[in-house]
């Protein structure tokens, strides 16, 4: 079992240093609004606070980078300028946001719950855990704690498990999708169509 532990530890270092490195040679704006490391009592206080176990590859990743900046005062639900890199103008969850959308979408789910019990049909699950949504949190990416595979929900449609299995699959996908379609303007990643050719991360 350590030595699985250790293998997803530095398969999602791995992956997630593809990310960074893209951000720091290509998009510094983006680069600089990701957070430093949380620490392992955020993690384990959020743990207890959701009654679930964070997969090892999320703790890997969130004691690397918690997550990125948020803006100021009475917009601090909203990522700030820079923050928000993923396609579609989603953002990175900290520790705390975690525990908050989490929560959230157990809330909603509380009041509306589904008449079918398949994972697929399902809004939201208590294992479930988020570490990506867009602006409304209508829209996000989350763990199965039960399998370590990541899925995705949407407002209005089913439930989608992916073709990533796993966390570090989804980073190094984001980090294959950057080289192949990003391109940087003012300092910050703009996705589409690449007019030049940014510098590449190896794996």
């Amino acid at each position: 079992m350590g030595g699985i532990r250790s293998r997803e530890a530095e398969n999602v270092r791995q992956a997630w240093g593809r990310v960074t490195r893209w951000l720091e040679r290509n998009a510094p704006k983006n680069a600089a609004a990701l957070c430093g490391p949380a620490t392992p009592k955020m993690i384990v206080d959020a743990e207890a606070r959701l009654g679930l176990s964070f997969p090892q590859e999320m703790w890997t990743w969130l004691l690397t980078n918690n997550g990125v900046r948020m803006a100021d005062g009475e917009d601090s639900r909203f990522a700030a300028p820079g923050s928000s890199f993923l396609p579609s103008g989603w953002h990175l969850l900290s520790v705390e946001q975690i525990v908050n959308v989490h929560e959230w979408r157990t809330g909603i789910a509380a009041m509306e719950p589904s008449q079918h019990p398949d994972r697929e049909t399902l809004a939201w699950r208590h294992d479930w855990v988020p570490f990506a949504v867009e602006t409304d949190w209508l829209y996000g990416r989350f763990i199965d704690t039960s399998t370590g595979m990541p899925g995705k929900w949407s407002d209005g449609d089913l439930t989608r498990f992916e073709t990533h299995a796993s966390l570090a699959e989804y980073f190094h996908s984001l980090a294959d999708d950057m080289r192949q379609r990003a391109t940087a303007q003012d300092g910050r990643l703009v996705w589409g169509t690449r007019t030049r050719r940014p510098a590449e991360p190896s794996r």
